[in-house]
């Protein structure tokens, strides 16, 4: 029978003890540096409720934000539907310098660029409708860029317009958005005299149709219309 070391169990409790030494000991060491720096903690913790109560108040002030734009963008939809199309504006112009950045810029600018549309003002238009229609991506850029072209058509800057429409239907995932922007391009070509650049997007639109779409039909003519004018 192997005989046990008398030591051994005493040399086991001796090791298993050491990590509760040294966390006692670490204990004591941080219990002795907060105390020489007491000042120190009590200045990072009242930076650190600083900070907690900032988040706090700016998430409550965007919230309190959009609640008021809201409320606004409402008012603004009574003025236009009342007719009061100088109101409105005026109202519109105000939330831009109010609430511009919240969710609701994007709807408030595709209403003051519809107005001035309405008023025959295109300039005025094209300033407040360019950051919708530089790049759009979602639905309320996508009628943003679309007014932004009528904007262009009516200064008559063809390319400017034509440009825009073929952008919406690059990115655009909505069938009617595409072939109403092929459309409007190729009405474009057309005025500029371009029949064979007018006959390629009415071709693309028409791919975009079913074959027994009672569309088909008025924009085969077309085609062949252009086709004749060529020859």
């Amino acid at each position: 029978m192997t005989k046990r070391h008398p030591g051994a169990r005493k040399v086991r409790n001796d090791k298993k003890g050491e990590p509760d030494d040294l966390f006692i000991a670490k204990l004591f060491e941080a219990g002795k540096w907060a105390q020489s720096n007491q000042q120190l903690l009590t200045i990072g913790l009242v930076v650190a409720a600083i900070g907690v109560l900032g988040v706090m108040y700016w998430f409550n002030y965007q919230n309190t934000l959009q609640e008021q734009a809201a409320t606004q963008i409402e008012a603004v939809h009574q003025s236009i539907a009342l007719q009061d199309r100088e109101g409105a504006k005026t109202e519109l112009i105000t939330f831009l310098d109010r609430f511009g950045g919240t969710p609701y810029e994007g709807e408030a600018r595709l209403l003051l660029g519809d107005l001035y549309l309405q008023t025959d003002d295109p300039q005025q238009a094209m300033v407040v409708l360019e950051p919708l229609g530089a790049s759009p991506r979602d639905p309320i850029e996508f009628q943003g860029a679309t007014l932004l072209g009528a904007a262009y058509e009516q200064e008559r800057r063809w390319d400017e317009a034509a440009e825009i429409y073929l952008r919406i239907a690059d990115r655009s995932e909505l069938d009617f958005q595409v072939r109403d922007a092929l459309v409007a391009a190729a009405r474009i070509r057309g005025v500029q005299g371009d029949a064979d650049g007018a006959i390629e997007l009415y071709e693309r639109m028409l791919g975009t149709l079913e074959e027994n779409s009672a569309e088909r039909g008025q924009y085969e003519m077309r085609i062949a219309e252009l086709r004749a004018a060529t020859t």
